[in-house]
């Protein structure tokens, strides 16, 4: 039977344990999230969502999030310019990356401008 400084030292070596591999995972996150994605034909959305940490939304196509969510990135990497409904719309042109937090409800492609 272990005595009680036995028993201290296993759970503070348990805990900086738990610790230390809880404090290399979330610097890993941080970083993958610093990060734009950029895959040719889409528009590539980097959120603060657990759920959905990255939101690919195909060449032409519409995306409406369920709830307003923040995105940190939006990589536009095709030939259409997306107009996204954040707290004011923004427009990001063919080619261009927004790394600026919005928190958006939608976006899509247009041919003209973004309505404010």
């Amino acid at each position: 039977m272990l005595r009680h400084n036995a028993w201290r030292g296993v759970l503070v070596g348990a805990t900086l344990a738990g610790l230390t591999a809880f404090g290399s995972g979330a610097a890993t996150a941080a970083q993958a999230d610093a990060t734009p994605c950029h895959i040719d034909g889409y528009v590539c959305m980097t959120t603060n969502d657990i759920y959905t940490p990255t939101v690919y939304v195909a060449d032409g196509d519409d995306y409406t999030f369920l709830r307003p969510t923040e995105v940190t990135t939006i990589s536009n990497d095709t030939s259409k310019l997306y107009c996204v409904d954040a707290e004011y719309n923004i427009s990001v042109d063919p080619g261009e990356t927004v790394t600026i937090p919005h928190t958006v409800t939608s976006l899509g492609p247009t041919s003209g401008g973004c309505l404010s």
